[in-house]
């Protein structure tokens, strides 16, 4: 007959499952606030003169990077936590430590904790450092004594849990697109994204890899939310953001029509050479009215010549004259001088001087274009041994 429970009589408390995953995230967070920070310091002596060496390097992306390549750069240190349950080294970064987690794991651990505590800094409201040294109490009257006696019996169920703060927005919006060491010195620059983008785009935002490709970002973003999300999504866009970033306000200046018919027209021609051509809007405002082909004549040069330049050289050559000016001029002047005269700012005297000698050139009939590239680099010659007196137009 079985063994009846009395009544009132608890059942044997089940055994809670033991979370070996949390086990070993603790196990993780303990070894690199304790002795792997000890051997970062003793690598690093100057960090000794922080109160929290661990904190300060936490939360400052700049010094938290030079850590992780100090790390990886001097592995021989770290070795007696780089082994697998058994004790044998793991030489590489993504097989199981004893702790169940890879090397590159622990770095996407490392590099959130860094986002964490660098936006907790950041975004800290300016009366936060007043509130850690808060003025001694004053006596509590009998009835915020109850008061205290109270919330303390009915426990946390009845307290409000605080808002999120702007940090938490942040990191919360982020954490799942950190995953590697390069991201750290970057993070500045991803806290001054709009939230709403990082939380659209994800993957789209932190893998960009230049401080000034997120800056220039951001900058539309705060603008025109659509134009950055159209930016991200856009592969050869992307492109400009890591190579040339200074070209994204050109780019929002173009608009989308005129900004597709202008990469379909050169960027084949040009290549990454196309975002330099869209820094300067002056240069962009020119190319507005000029036509594919004129365009294309030019491609060599566009990332270079001013919009003056562009202007003049269409309204004074001839469609297959275009590419042999740009060709011989380089060739003779140089690449500075001919970036002086035709570049930006330029000189638009002398720009309008060499295109009109070379309209009104008497060219053979048969062959113009042929008895142009013939008598041209006399035109640039008689430049450069009397500078002043060509200007004059003697």
């Amino acid at each position: 007959m079985a063994t009846l429970v009395k009544a009132g009589k608890p059942a044997d408390k089940v055994a809670k499952p033991v979370d070996k995953d949390a086990a070993h995230r603790k196990e993780i967070i303990t070894t690199i606030k304790g002795p792997v920070t000890e051997k970062v310091t003793k690598l690093i002596p100057a960090l000794a003169a922080f109160p929290n060496p661990y904190a300060s390097v936490l939360a400052t992306p700049d010094l938290l990077y030079a850590c992780m390549q100090l790390v990886k750069t001097r592995r021989e240190h770290f070795q007696e936590f780089l082994v697998d349950p058994a004790g044998n080294p793991v030489a590489e970064n993504d097989k199981p430590l004893r702790c169940e987690r890879s090397v590159d794991q622990i770095i996407s651990m490392v590099v959130r904790s860094g986002a964490k505590a660098y936006a907790t800094k950041r975004f800290a409201p300016p009366e936060a450092a007043a509130a850690k040294a808060p003025a001694k109490a004053a006596p509590k009257s009998l009835l915020e004594k109850i008061t205290a006696l109270v919330s303390g019996k009915w426990g946390d169920m009845e307290v409000p849990k605080p808002s999120p703060t702007q940090a938490d927005t942040f990191y919360s919006a982020i954490a799942d697109y950190l995953d590697y060491d390069w991201q750290v010195p970057l993070i500045p620059y991803f806290a001054e994204l709009p939230v709403k983008l990082i939380r659209e785009m994800g993957h789209g935002v932190t893998t960009l890899r230049t401080p000034e490709g997120i800056a220039a970002l951001a900058d539309i973003g705060r603008h025109s939310m659509d134009q950055a999300k159209r930016i991200l999504s856009d592969d050869m866009m992307r492109e400009m953001l890591d190579t040339q970033p200074l070209a994204a306000k050109g780019i929002a200046f173009l608009g989308k029509e005129r900004y597709d018919f202008l990469h379909g027209t050169v960027y084949d021609k040009m290549g990454e050479k196309f975002w330099e051509m869209c820094v300067d809007t002056d240069r962009l405002e020119a190319m507005e009215v000029q036509n594919a082909k004129d365009l294309e004549q030019m491609a060599s040069h566009l990332h270079i010549l001013s919009g003056e330049a562009i202007n003049q050289i269409v309204r004074f050559l001839r469609f297959s004259q275009i590419p042999i000016i740009l060709e011989v001029g380089t060739e003779k002047l140089g690449d500075e001088k001919f970036a002086e005269i035709f570049g930006v700012p330029g000189n638009k005297k002398l720009v309008k001087i060499f295109c009109e000698k070379i309209s009104v050139a008497k060219l053979d009939a048969d062959d113009p274009d042929e008895d142009l590239r013939k008598k041209l680099p006399d035109v640039f010659n008689a430049y450069l041994r009397a500078p002043a007196d060509f200007e004059r137009g003697m």
